[in-house]
C-alpha cells in the first residue's frame, strides 16, 4: 500500500520471515551505520529462527506442540513476543489475536487458496483459537496452553522483530534510519535529515487497490508503522469478495475497510494494533485512537460511488498527513 518517496539512500537488505527486510541510512552517516545494519539484519534473522512457525525445530513450533500438555520454558525474545501479543489481545478486546492461524487455516488463506468453509467448520476452528487461554510466567519463563492453540506471529511477528533490531542500532549511534519488513511494517528513526532541517522520513500511501494511485505522504518522526488490509489476499464466492483477514471473535472475514495505516512508537504495537483496528471496525478504531493518544492512524474506507475511497485519520501530528492533490 505505501513505499518510501524516492531520495539517495543507503540500502542494506536481506531476505527473511517470507519477505524482504531493508535498512535505508543517510550514506556515511555514521560511519559505522553499515556494519550496525548488518548486524541489526543478523538479530533478524536470529528471530526468524525462534519464531517461525514454518520450522519445525523453532522455539514457536515446540510451544505449539507441546504447551497445552505442560510448561514450556522458552527465551526472552519468544517470552516477549508473547507477551506483546496478549499485550495487544487486552486492549483490543481480542480484535487482534495471535492464535487465529487455524482460522486462517480453514478460510485457506494459510497456503493463499482462499476457500469457503463449513459453518461447523468454523465452529471447530473456533474451538482451537483464543489468546485469554495461554499463561505465561515470568518467573519461570514458560508457556502454558489452558487448551490446545497454535500461536503464528504472522501479525506481529515482523514489528516485533524490527522493535529489537532497531534497538541495537540505537545502541550503537546510529539514530538516522528507516528498517522496514515487507513495506507493510516500518520504524523511522530520527527525521531523514542530511543538512539539519527536520523534514521527516516522508512514505507515499498508495490505494490498497489501484497500486498506481498515489493517496497522499505520511511524514514519520521518529515512529513506527503498520499497515493491515485485504488487497493481496482474497476470493469471491457466489459474487461476494471475502479478504484473508479473519475476526478471531467471530470466525468469518472482517468487513467495511480497506486498510489500516496505525503508527506507533513501537513497529509491534503499530503492526499488530493496525490488524486488530481493522478487524475491530472503523468505528472502534477511532473511539481505540481517541483513548490513546499515542496511536495515530490512517484508514481508507470505500467511498460512495465505485472507485472513490474515503480517509479517516485520527491524532496526526501537524502537517503529517498531506493528500495528494487528485487522491
Amino acid at each position: 500500500m505505501w513505499e518510501p518517496n524516492k531520495t539517495v539512500w543507503l540500502e542494506i537488505a536481506r531476505d527473511a520471515m517470507a519477505c524482504r527486510f531493508e535498512v535505508l541510512l543517510n550514506p556515511g552517516k555514521p560511519p559505522n551505520g553499515p556494519e550496525m545494519a548488518v548486524s541489526a539484519l543478523d538479530t533478524i534473522t536470529f528471530l526468524e529462527q525462534l519464531l517461525s512457525v514454518y520450522i519445525p525445530t523453532s522455539e514457536l513450533s515446540l510451544v505449539n506442540a507441546r504447551a497445552s500438555e505442560g510448561p514450556v520454558r522458552v527465551s526472552e525474545s519468544t517470552f516477549g513476543m508473547l507477551e506483546l501479543g496478549l499485550a495487544v489481545f487486552d486492549k483490543t478486546s481480542g480484535a487482534f489475536d495471535m492464535t487465529a492461524a487455524k482460522l486462517s487455516k480453514t478460510w485457506g488463506f494459510y497456503r493463499r487458496q482462499g476457500k469457503m468453509p463449513t459453518e461447523s467448520e468454523i465452529v471447530q476452528a473456533l474451538a482451537e483459537v483464543g489468546s485469554s487461554s495461554i499463561e505465561l510466567n515470568a518467573t519461570d519463563r514458560t508457556v502454558f496452553f489452558r487448551r490446545p492453540l497454535e500461536v503464528n506471529p504472522g501479525g506481529i511477528g515482523k514489528g516485533f522483530a524490527i522493535d529489537c533490531a532497531a534497538s541495537l542500532l540505537k545502541q550503537n549511534d546510529v539514530t538516522e534510519f528507516a528498517f522496514h519488513g515487507g513495506k507493510s511494517s516500518i520504524l523511522c528513526g530520527g527525521n531523514q535529515s542530511s543538512n539539519g532541517e527536520e523534514q521527516g522520513w516522508k512514505i507515499a500511501v498508495r490505494h490498497p487497490e489501484q497500486s498506481e494511485r498515489i493517496l497522499g505522504t505520511l511524514r514519520l518522526f521518529d515512529q513506527a508503522l503498520g499497515t493491515s488490509g485485504p488487497a493481496n489476499q482474497f476470493f469471491y464466492f457466489r459474487g461476494k469478495r471475502y479478504g484473508h483477514i479473519i475476526d478471531p471473535r467471530t470466525g468469518w472475514p472482517a468487513e467495511g475497510i480497506l486498510s489500516i495505516t496505525v503508527l506507533h512508537p513501537s513497529a509491534g504495537w503499530a503492526d499488530a494494533l493496525a490488524t486488530g483496528l481493522f478487524v475491530a471496525g472503523i468505528e472502534k478504531a477511532v473511539s481505540y485512537c481517541n483513548e490513546n493518544r499515542e496511536t495515530a492512524m490512517l484508514a481508507i474506507l470505500p467511498g460512495k460511488r465505485a472507485g472513490e475511497c474515503e480517509i479517516v485519520t485520527c491524532n496526526m501530528q501537524p502537517d503529517q498527513w498531506k493528500p495528494a492533490r487528485d487522491g
